[in-house]
């Protein structure tokens, strides 16, 4: 036998993993920065958070620009966020979403050069407050 039926090799196989354990790979992962994982022990991300996050300035390197939007929710502030983080790519680390009187706004601190494109990007997201 080639070992069809043996526990080990069906969980390594990604076309005989059961859904629960793929659901349980990405569950609590940001979408914009964990690629998706078809095998849960393998998990879901390139190389291990700490890594990710570790030290380093979180400001982009020269020219800087800062933008900043108003949304009517918290939860609009933070899919822009998410979408630039994704489509910009912004890095998060230089990013924040603050409160205030039950709107949110989005501040991005952005090389100087794309300040304008970004810009852009970011005053098209949904959600925006008049």
């Amino acid at each position: 036998m080639s070992g069809q039926n043996d526990p080990k090799t069906t969980q390594e196989r990604a076309d005989r993993t059961p859904d629960r354990n793929v659901e349980a790979s990405v569950e609590g992962t940001f979408p914009a920065s964990d690629p998706m994982s078809t095998i849960a022990s393998h998990g879901a991300r390139a190389v291990p958070p700490e890594e990710m996050m570790g030290g380093g300035d979180a400001k982009p390197q020269g020219d800087t620009a800062t933008l900043a939007a108003r949304f009517e929710s918290h939860e609009a502030a933070k899919l822009a966020l998410e979408a630039l983080v994704r489509d910009g790519p912004v890095d998060r680390r230089c990013a924040e979403v603050e409160d205030a009187g039950g709107k949110a706004t989005v501040r991005l601190s952005v090389p100087a050069a794309d300040r304008q494109r970004l810009e852009e990007m970011l005053h098209r997201q949904s959600g925006l407050a008049g």
